[in-house]
């Protein structure tokens, strides 16, 4: 059996090689991965350094249609992703879990109890790939249920060789991400401006990490203040916001982004 296995192995690596800077490389790397690896779905996408991701490839091991999803996801939701935050904090090039990069409270926030529960699931895994002066690379793993100890393990094992292959495949492929123009600065730039002309500058601040899931003590820590200070701006930023909860402050953000994730 495992001779079988071996033998399928090399086999999918080697379809994979063949097909280094081509449109199908990242299919038949996901299709690799997942032999070794039963995730439920994938996503290959590059982070420009300008402008909104660019999707390249989309696996889901039991098809459903989610174009409204990816879109929102595109045109702006992007922005509170952990992942894409670790990316832009100049995370090194490997694999990471959810767990390594998302805030303390990420399970809590908005983000992932409105759109990453529904679309990428229980838990994450990803593949990044540095690239100075470009973006970032990125292969998504997600699943229904927390990756294993051992499934974890096993891909960092074979980030040995995903993340090289991502990097010959980017240096010969003919692909590239379009150029930024204004409205993608706009989206860009859509959590950094957040409430700008309303808040101060601190109470921002706070606003952005709530809506990626910082806890007060987190947020404490980070921004060096105390954490009843973080409450205080808090309770101020809901109020000039007209709001009461982190449910209403995602919902002024959606709304910021032009997007209603219920009616995309």
């Amino acid at each position: 059996m495992s001779l079988f296995s071996d033998i399928g192995m090399h086999a999918g690596l080697g379809r994979t090689v063949a097909q280094i800077g081509t449109e199908r490389f990242w299919k038949q790397l996901v299709l690799l991965l997942h032999q070794n690896l039963a995730f439920d779905n994938a996503l290959a996408i590059f982070y420009p350094l300008d402008g909104p991701p660019q999707a390249l490839e989309e696996y889901d091991a039991q098809p459903s249609s989610k174009p409204a999803s990816m879109l929102i996801y595109l045109n702006g939701l992007y922005l509170l992703d952990p992942f894409y935050q670790a990316c832009r904090e100049g995370y090194a090039s490997g694999v990471y879990r959810l767990e390594e990069v998302a805030p303390d409270h990420f399970r809590q926030s908005e983000y992932f109890l409105n759109y990453f529960h529904d679309n990428v699931l229980e838990d994450e895994l990803q593949f990044i790939l540095q690239l100075p002066g470009a973006g970032t690379l990125s292969l998504s793993l997600g699943m229904q249920r927390p990756f294993s100890a051992d499934e974890a393990g096993l891909m960092t094992l074979v980030a040995a060789w995903v993340v090289p292959l991502m990097q010959q495949h980017w240096q010969q492929s003919t692909w590239r991400a379009p150029a930024s123009n204004a409205m993608a600065s706009q989206i860009r730039d859509a959590l950094s401006h957040f409430g700008s002309g309303v808040l101060s500058d601190r109470e921002l601040e706070i606003a952005r990490l709530v809506l990626r899931g910082f806890s007060s003590k987190a947020m404490a820590e980070r921004l060096n203040i105390s954490p009843d200070t973080v409450k205080v701006h808090r309770r101020h930023l809901y109020a000039k916001l007209d709001i009461s909860s982190q449910p209403e402050l995602f919902s002024l953000f959606i709304q910021s982004l032009g997007h209603d994730l219920d009616n995309p």
